[in-house]
């Protein structure tokens, strides 16, 4: 049991008040975005330029109501922090249920007031969401790597929010649930936030974290983009790096652990192909980096081709489209689309769900295709970058 004392930063009434106002809110502008935009309508295919325009106004809308809960319980958190997101929101491969990647960072002494406000602006956030906890993350979750909570049971496994009139009480997922209590004990110090990031550089992996950055507050000394890129300097992470491309299949049932990671190992291997060029050609004026930044970068349009961004864009939409279709349908009947989630489905009993769901024929298939499409525009794109290089 973990238990974390709001009383001294939020009345109980008061909390409930704030978090059911955000909340409704936020549901009424996404209901009104999901009708405009038929998402969970029966219609065929996307119109592409159509649903990039309802992504970048739904993530406006989720970052409102994170910034909304971090401006409500700022305060309450040393006077001088580095507050970042990172993660698909950033790197505009967010899909609707996409988690929350959020980091706090200072280097005042932690304390316990720090870390009980901390966990209130993540349940808000998951809450308004309806994620979750192990949805949100930040990059202390990893790093530095202790051994404290390795061994957590079901019986560790409840968290409650103690105010003075009230409490809240939610679980975390079994088994997420060890790397989400080190996100929270964690330390916070700047200094081990950038040996983390040295370490991926030096280890040349998770090359796909760390290039997306959203400072959201920056009252530190600290030059952590300026810092970020010194790191990338002083590491060429992709020395021996080497590109496989897969193709994925149904055999006749799917495990739903399968289905996420052909979506999600096909984004990153995506945004690792555009990455593998920011030292090559000076196309980025900034360290952070996005898809939109990709999509209308005149000197990759040059490099790769008009066609080929063309079809990059195209294919990565059309993907996310399935994401979100077979995400949403998962969701509502209580199924997280997880790496760490086992349940196996018939193509038939998937194909049934999803026809039931959205009235479209061999959507399976559509959702399989999309993916090896993407796939093969991110192995063109490696041939291209191959044949320049001669």
């Amino acid at each position: 049991m973990f238990v974390f004392n709001c009383e001294n930063i939020i009345d109980y009434d008061d909390y409930v008040i704030f978090l059911t106002s955000l909340k409704n809110d936020f549901n009424a502008k996404k209901k009104i975005l999901f009708d405009n935009y038929n998402i969970i309508s029966d219609i065929v295919l996307p119109n592409k330029e159509y649903y990039f325009e309802f992504r970048d106004m739904y993530r406006d809308l989720r970052q409102y109501v994170i910034k909304t809960v971090l401006s409500k319980f700022r305060a309450f958190l040393p006077d001088k922090c580095l507050i970042y997101e990172f993660g698909s929101l950033t790197k505009h491969t967010d899909r609707i249920e996409s988690d929350t990647d959020l980091t706090i960072c200072y280097d005042e002494k932690k304390k316990e007031i720090y870390e009980n406000v901390e966990e209130l602006i993540n349940y808000s956030i998951i809450n308004i969401f309806e994620h979750p906890i192990d949805h949100i993350h930040g990059k202390f979750q990893h790093y530095p790597i202790t051994h404290e909570y390795d061994y957590l049971s079901e019986s560790d496994n409840l968290y409650i929010l103690k105010f003075d009139n009230g409490n809240i009480q939610y679980k975390c997922r079994q088994e997420s649930l060890s790397e989400n209590i080190m996100s929270i004990k964690n330390v916070r110090n700047y200094d081990a936030l950038i040996e983390g990031y040295e370490e991926k550089y030096k280890l040349r992996c998770n090359i796909d974290c760390l290039y997306s950055i959203e400072i959201l507050e920056n009252t530190t000394p600290h030059d952590f983009l300026g810092d970020l890129s010194n790191l990338e300097i002083q590491n060429d992470i992709f020395l021996d790096y080497k590109y496989y491309q897969h193709i994925y299949y149904f055999d006749g049932e799917v495990e739903v652990s399968y289905l996420k990671r052909a979506f999600k190992d096909t984004i990153v291997s995506m945004y690792i192909m555009i990455s593998f060029l920011r030292r090559k050609l000076d196309w980025l004026s900034g360290y952070s980096m996005n898809m939109n930044d990709v999509f209308y970068s005149r000197v990759l349009c040059e490099y790769f081709g008009e066609k080929y961004i063309e079809d990059l864009r195209k294919n990565f939409i059309n993907m996310i489209f399935y994401w979100d279709k077979i995400e949403l349908l998962l969701k509502r009947i209580n199924i997280p689309l997880s790496t760490k989630c086992h349940l196996m489905f018939s193509t038939k009993e998937l194909d049934d769900m999803l026809y039931n769901e959205y009235h479209i024929d061999n959507m399976t298939f559509q959702i399989i295709d999309s993916i090896n499409s993407l796939s093969n525009i991110v192995s063109r794109g490696w041939e291209l970058i191959n044949k320049n290089d001669v």
